[in-house]
């Protein structure tokens, strides 16, 4: 059965016209994709491509059955004579339906500083000029995962700092933020690409289609046969993980009288391991009291811990009030920091409507009145899939920057009254270079200021119509340490 996706509905309305308003001469047509300086982060943390062109670029992807079905839409849509027949039928025909489309891209997982060059695009073949900007808008897609990641990361080096300072271990510091995105995502496709970006920086999520996701695009083949090979070998480590935890449908279920025998129940269900209880059914305060006298032997026996979470009411002092009656019941201990650590058996989760400044303010309350970090995870949905996140968060900008007429290559750019949107000229390179502090950049070149072509980190990723290199999901993550 035919894929039902069709490349040549994929790109905006007005490219369609295009093939008509290059010059006639244009042989080749040169494109870049960067974030901008001026956007949210000063780094991006690069990640999606190669799932982009699994999906949508590579193989026989121009049929004449999508022809027509192309042709039809565009005709009743812009009018006869716009969409570009005898140009797909060209792609059809010479390349039995594969894109002559070269994609180079540095590596994915790289942390490349703004202002810089991430993908370059150009057409192989001198007929076909218009398809390089015709799949600017499929492959624009890629600020997505890119963004999640890069804010993720962020939000990483946040947790990790205070960690530090207040004298805590690193080692819980992959499941300090845990991924509830997949009902706050507006499709089952955004989740797992928006979980899967936030994978690479924590071990924590409930979103299931994103391990699927990472499977399918970043495994070791295709399909999901690399599951079997994780079953079978204990020391690979799986893409995500999740506990026991609990939502209202249970905690209410016998009402208000009857939360103790659900509690009870709870802790027979889950004997052992992380067993994560929402309290905020009615009242928290309360639910802490009890547990911290009917339930302190249940509790401390466990094998495990047991995670109080309550999501209601003002993040800051909620998590503070909550930490002093946990200390309360169950105690805490001093580190070598000064900093007070609850009793190994109990913890602390904030998971309702927590963004990057939530994460930072609660952390900031909890330094202050003497908590350190490693008390409380965080899950965040919303605010890491959807809310503020949007293509100008990191800026994006997917430019032609040459095209190649009358026997040669010419620079092409746009130079604004807003020089913030400026673009490059000329084929362009990629260096990883040291600076005068010995910090390792990036910084982008044009390609005939490039002294060793192995310096490039611009790698051919592909290239009519195969994908030429492809990183696994473990590359990803280590990438994104270097």
């Amino acid at each position: 059965m035919e894929n039902e996706f069709n490349i040549m509905l994929a790109s905006d309305s007005y490219k369609f016209g295009h093939w008509k308003a290059y010059m006639p001469d244009t042989e080749y047509v040169y494109s870049y994709l960067e974030a901008r300086k001026g956007a949210k982060f000063n780094k991006t943390l690069w990640f999606g491509l190669q799932s982009i062109i699994l999906k949508y670029l590579s193989g026989t992807v121009v049929t004449d059955q999508k022809i027509r079905e192309a042709k039809s839409y565009i005709d009743l849509h812009l009018g006869k004579g716009v969409f570009n027949e005898d140009g797909w039928r060209y792609v059809l025909n010479n390349y039995n339906g594969r894109l002559p489309i070269r994609i180079n891209a540095v590596e994915e997982g790289k942390l490349v500083d703004v202002g810089n060059v991430l993908m370059t695009v150009e057409n192989t073949d001198p007929n076909v000029p218009w398809l390089t900007n015709y799949l600017e808008t499929i492959l624009m897609q890629v600020w997505y995962p890119t963004t999640v990641a890069t804010q993720d990361w962020e939000t990483k080096q946040l947790l990790k700092y205070y960690l530090q300072r207040t004298g805590c271990s690193e080692k819980g510091l992959p499941f300090m933020l845990h991924g509830f995105g997949m009902r706050a995502a507006t499709s089952y496709e955004s989740c797992a690409l928006a979980d899967a970006a936030h994978l690479i920086n924590f071990k924590g999520t409930d979103t299931v289609p994103a391990l699927k996701f990472i499977c399918e695009y970043y495994g070791k083949t295709l399909t999901c046969r690399n599951i079997q090979e994780i079953q079978e070998n204990p020391s690979i480590d799986f893409p995500g993980y999740s506990v026991f935890a609990t939502e209202h449908s249970i905690m209410t279920s016998r009402g208000e009288a009857g939360e103790w025998d659900v509690v009870e129940n709870i802790f027979k269900a889950c004997p052992s391991g992380i067993c994560s209880i929402v309290i905020d059914s009615y009242d928290y305060r309360r639910f802490i009291n009890t547990c911290g006298q009917r339930f302190y032997e249940t509790i401390m026996n466990r094998d495990g811990k047991t995670v109080f979470r309550p999501d209601s009411g003002d993040p800051i002092s909620t998590t503070l009030d909550v930490l002093e009656l946990l200390d309360s019941h169950f105690g805490s201990t001093k580190n070598a920091a000064g900093f007070k650590v609850l009793n190994p058996k109990i913890g602390v989760l904030w998971g309702d409507g927590i963004d990057y400044n939530g994460v930072r303010d609660i952390l900031f309350a909890m330094f202050n009145a003497g908590w350190a970090a490693e008390n409380i995870v965080f899950g965040m949905g919303g605010h890491m899939v959807q809310s503020g996140l949007t293509r100008d968060t990191m800026r994006f900008a997917f430019k032609c920057s040459a095209q190649y007429y009358k026997g040669e290559w010419h620079d092409v750019w746009k130079h604004p009254i807003d020089i913030t949107k400026a673009s490059k000229r000329g084929r362009l390179a990629l260096l990883h270079v040291k600076g005068q502090d010995g910090n390792m950049f990036y910084k982008t070149i044009r390609d005939f200021e490039l002294k060793n072509p192995n310096d490039n980190q611009l790698r051919c990723i592909f290239e009519n119509g195969y994908l030429r290199e492809r990183v696994s999901f473990d590359d990803v993550k280590i990438n994104s340490t270097l």
